[in-house]
């Protein structure tokens, strides 16, 4: 059943095959197979059977096949979580005409995580997770006054610090209300057993290494 997406910071930080790096992305205004078509390097793009992050993960034989991912629908939103790797962090903003696209990347091999928000063909707002909040893109105040009101951020122009020394919230915790305040914002909220036991419909995202590799 959908939750909120703090659960995804906790995930990023399991033990699990696979759990470090699932990387997620989300839009609004798409079907799953026009997301993933967008954001592979490839076509035409084949969606293939059901499968659990772990078969996801044996796919990948780092020749032909680079990345894949599984598809779904939580609302209004579809969502791909790729595992292996990504490149979320560089996909094209035109990705997102005609819609709305938000990329969580985990980053387990060149840290911080980010979130960033992809609409009209454009970057409307990035930043990294769990290292403070320096926000960048065309609506960079976007969610600052819900991580104000979740107690991530201080208010803007406040000379005094957001919590005491012996309070200062773990890069972990604050993972989790920032991504917390993002589900809330839009709407979005995933399904956290499917995605990490259960099977979703497979494609290939990467036949050839990312350019960050």
């Amino acid at each position: 059943m959908p939750e909120n997406l703090a659960w995804i910071a906790d995930a990023w930080r399991g033990a699990s095959p696979g759990a470090a790096d699932l990387y997620i992305t989300c839009a609004r205004g798409l079907a799953p197979e026009q997301l993933a078509e967008r954001m592979a390097d490839h076509e035409p793009v084949e969606v293939g059977p059901a499968l659990t992050i772990q078969e996801a993960h044996r796919m990948v034989d780092l020749t032909q096949i680079y990345c894949v991912g599984r598809i779904g629908q939580s609302g209004d939103w579809s969502f791909i979580v790729e595992c292996v790797g990504s490149e979320g962090w560089a996909l094209d903003p035109a990705a997102s005409r005609g819609a709305e696209v938000l990329i969580f990347d985990p980053r387990p091999d060149d840290p911080p995580s980010f979130f960033r928000y992809l609409a009209d063909g454009e970057v409307q707002l990035h930043f990294e997770l769990g290292f403070g909040y320096d926000p960048a893109g065309a609506q960079p105040d976007l969610l600052r006054p819900a991580l104000e009101a979740a107690g991530v951020i201080p208010p803007e122009g406040s000379i005094d610090d957001l919590l005491g020394a012996d309070e200062e919230l773990l890069p972990v915790e604050e993972k989790r209300r920032v991504l917390k305040v993002v589900g809330e914002h839009f709407g979005l909220s995933l399904p956290r057993q499917v995605i990490e036991s259960g099977r979703l419909p497979a494609v290939v995202t990467r036949t050839s290494p990312p350019s960050s590799w």
